[in-house]
């Protein structure tokens, strides 16, 4: 069989193009279809049809064009008339450090340019040894240091250009036909991505939702049809093993995004939600991806202030004297029903939310993570502090009964600076038994540890709270 020779630089590789195995290399380019399943956790399911030509009997045959992140246990390979045999997964992969390890101990040649006659001389060497840097015999003479160029007489058969699985298969008649490649990879994640418009009377918002795409696995998707699944599948965790080989990133943190268009299409699958994107598409290899997930206009939403634990629940020495000012919590709520104008299922992300001032030029507002929410299950965002409702207060009186037993009257002073009236909810926590014995504005206890006051505070006003609680201790 006629070899090509390989010339190796010591600073740049030329690879020429050269096959030597029996095997039948199952290319990209025979690809009919391809389906992508990306999970929340990482985890990526690729189903791959492509069209091979097969002879009776035993056939060798190398997929290239795998993820270089695959599980090759995971490997699901089916065809008419196929019984698989066994596979592998090759990822020790083509390149000046792999060259060397192979030709350990064996004979390959070097060229030596002369710096100014420019004469080049092509020796024998053998490779003496690559782990701790290159040693080279040439001649009678060993060289550590070596400048020129090597020349290798083959690839190895077991050196691949990129990650191959190669399949090990028995066909009942020669022929064309279809198969179908599937496995798991990692390297395949998405997560969604919100962005929410609140109109001028905080009262409603147009909300976009995105697929947010990252491809890690060391190949491109494409032409894929993509789906994804919204929830935590289990998984178990194997002891640790060498990790493959990557590829090297050509565009890491590419981000393409796709124009707004129709939303996906969603059903329940088991106990998870499953997403179809309902055409074709591209995912580059290291690329960040957003495809649009759902619309949804005028939400009707609730803005409040609140305050959660102005006196610190359990009371020490130190909590005694005045409490510093605070800035109320800004918290934004909606319904997720289509009495709402929503009612979608919300697979967990960031909901960033922006508002327009009054030229309309959009500002951000604050933003916060969501958990997968149901269609009918409730939507909160704490956005962040607001600069004009503020809380102040001290406590008035302390009386010990024992050393299980107090009790201790507080004053808060709410202030509002802004123009309009503001409601605020107050949410204080108590430690063991408790009995408010006296409050100036009406309270409820929405679990058997919380009180919980509504304080409405009149423009540029300010509206005081009083109460008395009394504590057991077990």
């Amino acid at each position: 069989m006629l070899k090509k020779r390989i010339f190796l630089s010591l600073a740049a590789v030329c690879f020429a193009s050269y096959s030597a195995r029996a095997d039948t290399t199952v290319s990209q380019d025979a690809v009919k279809s391809l389906n992508v399943t990306v999970y929340n956790n990482g985890l990526g399911l690729v189903k791959d049809s492509r069209s091979v030509d097969l002879k009776k009997g035993k056939n060798i045959l190398s997929f290239q064009g795998v993820s270089a992140q695959i599980q090759p246990e995971t490997a699901l390979f089916e065809g008419s008339g196929l019984k698989v045999r066994e596979q592998n997964f090759n990822f020790d992969l083509l390149s000046r450090e792999s060259l060397l390890r192979k030709f350990l101990g064996k004979d390959i040649q070097v060229i030596e340019t002369h710096y100014i006659s420019g004469k080049k001389t092509i020796e024998n060497a053998k490779v003496l040894s690559v782990d701790a840097g290159l040693v080279l015999k040439i001649g009678d003479r060993i060289e550590t240091d070596y400048n020129g160029r090597l020349i290798f007489p083959d690839i190895p058969a077991d050196l691949y250009d990129q990650p191959t699985l190669t399949i090990n298969v028995a066909a009942d008649n020669d022929g064309r036909r279809d198969v179908e490649l599937s496995y798991l990879t990692n390297g395949l994640s998405w997560r969604a991505d919100y962005v929410a418009e609140l109109n001028d009377a905080e009262d409603a918002l147009n909300l976009n939702g995105w697929v947010t795409l990252t491809n890690t696995s060391g190949i491109a998707y494409n032409n894929a049809n993509i789906q994804f699944v919204a929830g935590s599948v289990n998984r178990v965790r194997p002891p640790a093993a060498p990790r493959p080989m990557m590829l090297k990133a050509r565009n890491m943190a590419a981000m393409d995004s796709v124009a707004l268009g129709a939303a996906m299409t969603e059903e329940e699958l088991m106990d998870y939600h499953l997403y179809s994107l309902g055409r074709k598409t591209d995912i580059a290899s290291n690329q960040t991806k957003q495809l649009a997930l759902l619309s949804a206009f005028g939400v009707k939403v609730k803005k409040e202030y609140k305050f959660t634990n102005i006196v610190p629940a359990y009371r020490g020495r130190s909590s005694s004297g005045e409490f510093d000012l605070r800035n109320a919590e800004v918290v934004l709520q909606f319904d997720n029903d289509k009495a709402s104008n929503l009612g979608l299922s919300l697979p967990g992300g960031i909901i960033r939310v922006y508002k327009a001032d009054s030229k309309q030029n959009m500002f951000f507002v604050g933003e916060d993570k969501i958990n997968h929410i149901p269609e009918n299950g409730k939507v909160k965002l704490d956005l962040g502090n607001a600069f004009d409702v503020t809380v102040q207060g001290k406590e008035t009186a302390y009386t010990a009964f024992s050393d299980k037993a107090y009790e201790a009257g507080y004053t808060l002073n709410f202030k509002n600076a802004k123009e309009t009236p503001v409601k605020i909810t107050y949410l204080q926590d108590f430690s063991n038994q408790w009995t408010i014995t006296d409050s100036s504005v009406p309270y409820t206890t929405p679990t058997t540890r919380r009180a919980e006051w509504t304080i409405t505070v009149p423009p540029k006003g300010q509206t005081v709270l009083n109460y008395t609680v009394r504590v057991q201790r077990p």
